[in-house]
């Protein structure tokens, strides 16, 4: 065996150990995601489609300015996306208060 095998042989096992410790070892893996809390998923969501519903209102607003949908039509859609903003912002009120009874409880365990 020649002096270049001979190293080609050890790269080729000092790979194989590298690889396989990980692999086959008894040690437990680390917890690489936590779990999800629905409350704050849930909280995110809502910050989003408040997000979402506050530019359908501008983009209606522009619309009506520039003559593109008609008074009755604007009133009608601009009460509906108000009403579903009043909404939103009630829930995240909500569970605003949830996360932080949360967060006081698990600091104080």
């Amino acid at each position: 065996m020649t002096g270049a095998n001979f190293l080609q042989l050890i790269l080729v096992i000092l790979i194989l150990v590298a690889v396989g410790i990980p692999l086959f070892s008894r040690i437990p893996p680390k917890q690489l995601f936590k779990p999800l809390d629905p409350v704050e998923e849930e909280y995110k969501h809502l910050l989003v489609r408040k997000e979402e519903v506050l530019l359908a209102i501008k983009e209606l607003e522009f619309d009506f300015e520039t003559d593109k949908i008609s008074k009755p039509d604007f009133e009608s859609l601009h009460h509906k996306l108000e009403e579903e903003a009043m909404n939103l912002l009630e829930k995240i009120d909500e569970l605003e208060k949830q996360l932080k009874k949360k967060k006081k409880t698990a600091g104080v365990v």
